[in-house]
């Protein structure tokens, strides 16, 4: 295992593929986790058009919830779509530059800064949309600092960021293209930032995401 400490990365572009199905990568141990974890960055950190579908549930010290989640990214652009108890029937969350807007089961219409500030004044539930944009590739986010732990191929298998602790349970290979597939969070009590002007969540308010991506497309940019 390789632990990393480090500052905001310093982003490549690459050329993107176009992905679907997922099958299990079969591969030798990596020689070099480190010059595979570049190599793998230099590939995935361009990935900014996107769709996911899979299973996110949330839980607190109180209550659970799941839903079907479809998420789609187009650069700045986001649309994410919840199907289930969690959203109380299906939230729409689209996000913007300029905002975000959320739509519930009974078609009302909400607005804040961003998409995981909406679904918590809204419905309740604490879920960093924000970072996960980027963790969900199995990436850092961007601007804050992390701590990673390397798997012997170059894939992140632990990482923390913005107090909250990540473990990538499973990665698959789509179409060459190597991407989480069941990922755990977990808030670090009141260093768990949200995106929600400062807000953080306290000692009660511990929440745990659990993530599982079933189908992957990846869009030429």
């Amino acid at each position: 295992m390789n632990r990393h400490r480090s500052r905001p990365l310093l982003w490549i572009s690459a050329a993107v593929v176009l992905a679907s199905c997922a099958v299990t990568p079969q591969r030798p141990p990596a020689v070099d986790p480190d010059r595979a974890w570049r190599e793998r960055l230099a590939k995935t950190g361009a990935l900014n058009h996107w769709e996911i579908k899979g299973r996110l549930g949330v839980r607190t010290h109180e209550r659970g919830g799941q839903a079907t989640i479809i998420w789609k990214r187009d650069g700045d652009d986001h649309n994410i779509n919840l199907y289930g108890p969690l959203g109380g029937g299906r939230v729409v969350l689209v996000e913007n530059p300029a905002g975000a807007e959320m739509k519930d089961s009974k078609k009302k219409t909400y607005y804040a800064e961003n998409a995981e500030e909406l679904l918590y004044r809204v419905v309740g539930w604490r879920v960093p949309f924000g970072a996960m944009k980027y963790w969900v590739l199995g990436l850092p986010a961007r601007q804050d600092e992390f701590e990673q732990t390397l798997d012997q191929w170059g894939r992140v298998s632990e990482l923390r960021q913005a107090g909250w602790e990540i473990r990538f349970i499973e990665y698959r290979d789509y179409e060459g293209m190597e991407l989480p597939r069941k990922m755990f969070l977990k808030s670090l009590t009141e260093h768990a930032h949200i995106a929600m002007s400062g807000d953080q969540l306290d000692e009660n308010d511990r929440v745990e995401v659990r993530l599982v991506i079933k189908h992957w497309i990846l869009k030429q940019s």
